[in-house]
């Protein structure tokens, strides 16, 4: 009886140790894991924004253009990552985000949040992501006092 439950017990320990491994991996690292990491350089959390924006990305993999089978970066908004724009440059290098990027395409004023998620060049998820919240236009910090603000005019 006693050989039964300890090598029932050692399978129960040894699938808990599996099962935790599985969760470091699935992070993509965040925890400090040994997983590849991307991280938002700039802008800022928190930062008011407006079209043409400087973006930039730090990460733990080389990146650069699909075709040559690097990893890359989709930047999105607000967690909708079917509609994002392909970040190829990383590292200390700062892309400009145009005004006809189509991820602004119709963003409203307003907080929003930023999503960047590490991608294999051939677009599957590499397991890290990282957000910020920004605010866009006219509804940024600092600009409720401005004169020029004043809606309609009256």
């Amino acid at each position: 009886m006693k050989p039964k439950l300890l090598a029932l017990s050692a399978v129960g320990v040894l699938a808990l140790a599996l099962a935790a491994c599985g969760e470091d991996a699935e992070d993509g690292g965040a925890s400090g894991g040994d997983g590849p990491t991307v991280a938002i350089v700039q802008p800022a959390d928190g930062d008011a924004l407006s079209a043409p924006f400087a973006f930039e990305v730090d990460s733990s993999e080389d990146l650069g253009p699909t075709d040559t089978g690097a990893h890359h970066v989709h930047l999105y908004v607000d967690g909708d990552d079917s509609v994002y724009e392909v970040i190829e440059a990383g590292n200390g290098e700062e892309v400009e985000i145009s005004a006809d990027s189509p991820i602004l395409e119709g963003l409203e004023d307003g907080e929003h949040t930023l999503n960047v998620s590490l991608r294999h060049a051939d677009h599957s998820a590499a397991g890290a992501e990282d957000e910020i919240t920004v605010m866009f236009g006219e509804a940024g910090p600092g600009n409720a006092d401005d004169p020029g603000d004043v809606g309609d005019g009256y």
